[in-house]
């Protein structure tokens, strides 16, 4: 496996996604949207709450559990837990909604634009066209999440300050998630997606099954919201191992049901 095949093969699908508008406004629109309105939304809201409005909407999660937050006035527990916790499993959604158009956009989209039948008949590896596909990817999606995780801390830090009393950003939780669950989570679905690709002709139907991917998200931030679970550092640490071990798994499953003639006879 050639370090310098895997950067020419990442980089040109780099090049292709930055050139496409369908894949181009989605992945910064989006984010940018969760990032800046959520908080500020939220944050703004908050001054014009009452403590009975702010009590009713989180009594069904466990503030209780969070030492942080006592001796805070129900507007500074509401700050601080909306901002440290509950969204913390919604920002999860970026890189895994990046990962997905951008992998979808891997196999599928060159299908589309005929590029990618010269390189698979290429002596490039199974693995190095894999593994750059997958880092195509990837790369951006990590990178991307921690422009959206600064964006978020400044503002989270400047807003939540006068119900707080203090600057609390970024919590443990935060460093767990960004350090550890974001990479395994990108890698993890852009290898699901990276598979899907491969098998199916276009762009749209790589990105519409890919979809689903999505959907362990979509409970976890159901299960903050209704109170079942407030994702810690623990619990965040715990998922990131579990999911790097899977990811090492699925990689290596991908490389070997890795098929060229299936992938060739599509084009035909």
């Amino acid at each position: 496996m050639k370090a310098n095949v895997i950067r020419a093969i990442a980089a040109k699908d780099l090049r292709e996604s930055a050139g496409s508008s369908q894949v181009l406004a989605p992945v910064i629109i989006v984010p940018l949207v969760f990032v800046v309105l959520y908080p500020v939304g939220l944050l703004v809201g908050l001054r014009y709450m009452s403590s009975a409005d702010v009590r009713a909407f989180f009594e069904k999660i466990p503030v209780d559990l969070v030492p942080a937050i006592s001796g805070l006035s129900t507007q500074g527990k509401a700050a601080y837990v909306a901002t440290a916790f509950l969204f913390s499993a919604f920002f999860l959604i970026i890189p895994t909604m990046m990962a997905t158009i951008l992998a979808a956009n891997s196999f599928a989209g060159e299908k589309e634009r005929h590029t990618l039948e010269g390189m698979l008949y290429t002596p490039v590896s199974d693995t190095e066209l894999v593994v750059g596909k997958i880092l195509s990817a990837v790369v951006p999606s990590v990178a991307f999440s921690w422009v959206c995780f600064v964006i978020y801390t400044i503002i989270v830090n400047v807003l939540a300050n006068p119900f707080v009393g203090r600057q609390f950003f970024p919590t443990p939780n935060w460093w767990v998630l960004m350090l550890l669950v974001v990479p395994t989570v990108s890698v993890f679905v852009t290898a699901c997606v990276v598979w899907v690709s491969a098998r199916v002709a276009t762009y749209q139907s790589a990105n519409s099954i890919a979809g689903f991917v999505v959907l362990p998200i979509v409970l976890l931030v159901l299960g903050q919201v209704n109170g079942l679970m407030l994702l810690g550092p623990a619990l965040f640490a715990v998922v990131g191992v579990v999911l790097g071990a899977l990811d090492v798994l699925l990689m290596r499953w991908i490389v070997k049901t890795f098929d060229r003639e299936r992938v060739v006879s599509s084009f035909l």
